[in-house]
């Protein structure tokens, strides 16, 4: 390929890379492949003087290499798929916000993000999920949607893309064409829709449409199956028939459309990374990211080189797709914000209240109090997060924090017979996780031997749908520390029960 066609072909990747500076390996695949674009993830980020530093290298090294900015892509939803939690501060879930119904919430979340990434230097944000919670078993995206309803999805999702745009922030909306009603992780497998398709466009699509009619700039596809779209079983990523017939012909969508992970099983289990990508970009893919290896994208890189010259790959189609991209990128701010705006005690207090709008008490038995808790009071279930690959997963146990805060038996996963010995009632925690069905189990165990229980949901209300209405159930959305002082501060009295 001549340098043009190198340079256009780097274009359409972003690639990620292990590490807090640009590695060796990353600085020369951009110098011998003119990639034009990174995505960054948790691993990447341990303060934020570091991660300005990080950035500022790379739109040095790429832009020096390249000629052109780069994006600098991240996965800042909220929630528990938040990249910078750690040195930022937590947010709460879509679907915590979506409780809310509030999308004054949702653009408030969405400007707090927004500036606190334009503070590190990142221009452009995996963000929002616009899938619809229509599959209550979906476990890849679960919190990360803010609502079963597509209107609803798509005016919460325009309102947080309205708080990015403040800071300017590109938005990327997912997981098209919709995500919601899968119970298989595409991390893992790859999943089948199989829906007619005017049902697609009556539920999955709507929320996208909406977004895009209020100036979604990008959207990145899923690695789904859609036969009533695609006749070959393959993800509507590699599908021609999803990627422009769908999405320029009939939607007529003009922003930048962007693959989800190469290395994902539901690409992976059908093509290697490299033939998987070459056939994502001819399908009319804008950027594929290739999330975790340079080694894979050079490879890559080198398979779509030789697919050109044997007439397997379009260069007059791929130097139109460069244009759009860039086309995209002259209009990007090339300093970053005030480092003021990456975190303070105004953005903490307005996820404290928004996560304590969100907590509620969603069933009482006959509508009674809840029961006084204490130390006769045995606190048990499940240890941590674990609600997707996606997900980052964090070690922190919300049974150690309601027990310390609340003065309780700590019983942890399932509790023996000495902490139960004694008890006049149970506080139970409950998310996905591979212990659920046996907290479940040990919660109904309970309730049959007559112990008030107290059911918290830290993920959907679906976690809490086994339990009879002889329970309590408290829906507080996500596995961590700010949902877990929302409980808390309910529990005590503090704040007021939506």
């Amino acid at each position: 390929m001549t340098l043009e066609e190198r340079l256009a072909l780097g274009q359409r990747l972003a690639v990620g890379f292990d590490g807090l500076t640009v590695p060796e390996e990353y600085r020369a695949l951009v110098r011998r492949h003119k990639v034009g674009n990174a995505i960054l993830f948790r691993r990447n980020a341990a303060s934020l003087q570091q991660l300005r530093a990080l950035c500022a290298g790379l739109r040095e090294l790429i832009e020096g290499e390249t000629g052109h900015p780069p994006f600098i892509m991240i996965d800042e939803e909220s929630g528990s798929v938040s990249r910078l939690a750690p040195i930022a501060g937590e947010t709460p879930s879509a679907m915590a916000i979506g409780a809310t119904g509030s999308e004054a919430n949702a653009e408030a979340i969405g400007s707090l993000i927004g500036a606190r990434l334009r503070a590190a230097g990142i221009n452009l944000n995996m963000a929002p999920v616009l899938d619809c919670w229509s599959n209550p078993a979906n476990s890849v995206c679960g919190n990360r949607m803010f609502s079963a309803d597509p209107e609803r999805v798509g005016a919460f999702g325009a309102a947080y893309i309205r708080g990015l745009h403040a800071h300017g922030i590109l938005a990327c909306g997912k997981h098209f064409p919709g995500h919601g009603d899968t119970d298989v992780d595409s991390h893992l497998d790859l999943p089948v829709i199989d829906k007619p398709a005017e049902a697609i466009r009556r539920t999955e699509l709507v929320s996208f449409r909406r977004a895009m009619e209020k100036g979604l700039d990008s959207i990145m596809s899923a690695h789904i199956v859609l036969p009533a779209f695609e006749k070959e079983h393959i993800p509507a990523t590699l599908s021609r028939a999803v990627m422009t017939g769908l999405v320029r012909d009939e939607l007529g969508f003009e922003g930048l459309v962007l693959s989800d992970g190469m290395e994902m099983n539901g690409v992976t289990k059908l093509f290697p990374i490299p033939e998987g990508t070459r056939r994502a970009l001819s399908a009319g893919v804008d950027i594929c990211l290739i999330c975790h290896s340079p080694a894979d994208a050079a490879a890559t890189c080198e398979h779509i080189a030789a697919s050109a010259a044997e007439g397997r790959f379009d260069l007059n189609e791929n130097r139109a797709h460069c244009q759009r991209i860039l086309a995209r990128k002259a209009g990007l701010w090339t300093e970053p914000g005030d480092p003021g705006d990456f975190t303070g005690p105004e953005q903490t207090a307005l996820s404290r209240r928004i996560m304590a709008e969100a907590v509620r008490i969603t069933h009482a038995p006959v509508g009674q109090p809840l029961p006084p808790l204490g130390p006769d009071t045995v606190c048990f279930g499940v240890p941590m997060q674990s609600a997707s690959f996606a997900s980052d997963q964090v070690t922190y146990t919300a049974v150690d924090s309601l027990s310390e805060a609340l003065h309780l038996r700590n019983g942890g996963l399932i509790p023996d017979e000495d902490k139960l010995r004694g008890a006049k009632n149970a506080l139970v925690v409950l998310s996905r996780h591979a212990d659920l069905p046996r907290v479940q189990e040990a919660a109904l165990r309970l309730l049959e031997q007559g112990l008030p229980l107290i059911a918290v949901g830290l993920y959907t209300p679906a976690c809490l749908a086994p339990l009879p209405d002889t329970a309590w159930k408290i829906t507080a959305w996500q596995y961590d520390r700010l949902a877990v002082d929302a409980v808390i501060r309910l529990l005590k009295g503090e704040v007021e029960c939506a």
